[in-house]
């Protein structure tokens, strides 16, 4: 009797309630979110009546456990949901992302030219590299992304939108824009980039030079000295400093470039880990040019940005102006992984000279000042004539009535001399491609009228932030 009963027991298994009528399912098994929380009823459930004491928390590494050896091409997948529970810097990068992440920060990759930030699901573009086939297109600083090539990217992670932009060198990608209020398709060859992140120009009028920097690549302070040594030699001390819509980038290019603008061995900014014995403290390096700075300074200036405009400010040496920054203060480091993929983990909050944590804070400027848009006066300029097609090598009082105002609206015309040279061409190829036009660099008579009536009803930025800081420096250094 005991071996029956014995048998019985290997086969059957005792339920507290025997219920085997068929059951119908109480839950769209298709809908993620809802077995998601089906998925955490069952683990709870089960924590709390298992006998042997069985934990959430083993349950969840054995899952993950037996799915990965079934399934490893999900293990980018995981890895991306596991870092989505920490700080929004922080992340994982698979092969392909990491690879054009490398370039970017190397100065030099495949793509368009432009640099991205991602907030709450919406992708808006930093200042494009010059040069660039993103700004030759006629892509701006402060132009949100809302698609690529018809794919809705709303809620994408900025990996996502990257992978989508980049391609091989030659082919067109087609971006959806939004431009105050506007919707714009722009389409843009892929390209060898190469990043000169600086740009610079004497301002006589005032003995100063204005130096842009886009990004902080490994090119950064290189191309900074360079330019410096130029104006050094031009006898000019006072700089201003534009960092507006510059996203951020390495961390030591910031002391590098914050070394021209405070004395030497100064301190820039202080790294602050969770173990507070590893708390690293950046000094300026000896340089043999000083230079006295109004940095300009948005909503939009970020990361490494913000190290530089903090030093300047905090350490008395130059004021800003503009509005208040983006606001990181967090160090990411990079942590090379055996399938080629990286992690991004936050390891430190950076504090500026004065002790300050920033972090969705930001840098107030010492001069608060907004730029506003207001419609743009063509009363000045040359009268569109309409009386034949313009292209290159043409010249005369009609070409410099349509570079006027492509000018005015953004394009990159390198000057408005009544010559139609390559950029006037680019120009006008940018201008027809964002308005339904046929994109080949003729100023047709269709296009003249076209940039006639949208130059009439433009709204233009006032800069009135770069006149401000004119006036500041002339009147303070």
């Amino acid at each position: 009797m005991k071996k029956k009963i014995a048998a019985l027991l290997i086969v059957l298994t005792l339920f507290s309630t025997a219920v085997f009528a068929e059951f119908a399912p109480q839950i769209d098994v298709q809908d993620g979110e809802a077995m998601y929380e089906f998925y955490n009823i069952l683990l709870r459930m089960t924590e709390r009546n298992h006998r042997f004491g069985a934990t959430r928390q083993q349950m969840l590494e054995s899952a993950v456990a037996e799915v990965l050896k079934e399934h490893p091409e999900l293990f980018d997948e995981f890895a991306k949901g596991a870092y989505s529970a920490l700080d929004e810097n922080s992340r994982y990068l698979n092969l392909e992302e990491f690879n054009g992440a490398a370039e970017t920060i190397s100065g030099e990759f495949e793509g368009i030219g432009i640099n991205v930030s991602e907030y709450n699901g919406i992708t808006m573009v930093g200042a494009p590299i010059i040069g660039s086939p993103a700004y030759l297109a006629g892509i701006m600083a402060g132009d949100v992304i809302v698609s690529v090539d018809g794919t809705d990217i709303y809620g994408f992670v900025l990996d996502q939108t990257v992978k989508l932009i980049r391609g091989a060198v030659g082919t067109y990608v087609k971006l959806g824009i939004e431009r105050n209020n506007t919707f714009l398709e722009i389409e843009v060859k892929r390209d060898v980039i190469k990043i000169n992140p600086v740009t610079y120009k004497v301002l006589d009028d005032i003995n100063a030079a204005y130096v842009s920097i886009s990004t902080f690549n490994a090119n950064t302070g290189i191309c900074l000295e360079e330019v410096l040594q130029e104006i050094h030699s031009l006898n000019i001390d006072k700089v201003i400093l534009d960092l507006r819509y510059n996203l951020g980038g390495l961390l030591n290019e910031a002391v590098y470039v914050a070394s021209y603008f405070v004395p030497d061995n100064t301190l820039v900014v202080t790294e602050d880990y969770k173990d507070e014995k590893k708390a690293l403290s950046h000094y300026s390096m000896p340089t043999g040019m000083k230079f006295n700075a109004v940095v300009l300074v948005n909503e939009y200036s970020a990361s490494a940005s913000e190290i530089v405009a903090a030093a300047i400010k905090e350490n008395n040496t130059g004021v800003l102006v503009g509005t208040t920054t983006f606001g990181k203060g967090t160090v990411q480091q990079s942590i090379y992984l055996k399938n080629g993929g990286a992690l991004w983990l936050t390891v430190a909050k950076y504090l500026t000279p004065n002790g300050s944590y920033i972090h969705e804070v930001g840098i107030e400027p010492d001069y608060y000042v907004e730029n506003k848009k207001v419609v743009l006066d063509t009363s000045e300029f040359q009268p569109i004539q309409g009386a034949r097609a313009l292209k290159q090598g043409d010249s005369g009082n009609d070409v410099l009535a349509i570079e006027q105002r492509l000018s005015a609206m953004g394009y990159p015309i390198e000057n408005a001399d009544e010559f139609y040279d390559i950029h006037t061409e680019i120009a006008v190829t940018a201008f027809q491609s964002g308005n339904g036009l046929f994109p080949y660099g003729v100023a047709d008579i269709t296009t003249q009228i076209k940039i006639m009536d949208v130059a009439f009803e433009a709204e233009v930025m006032q800069d009135n932030q770069l006149e401000k800081a004119k006036e500041v420096i002339d009147g303070n250094f």
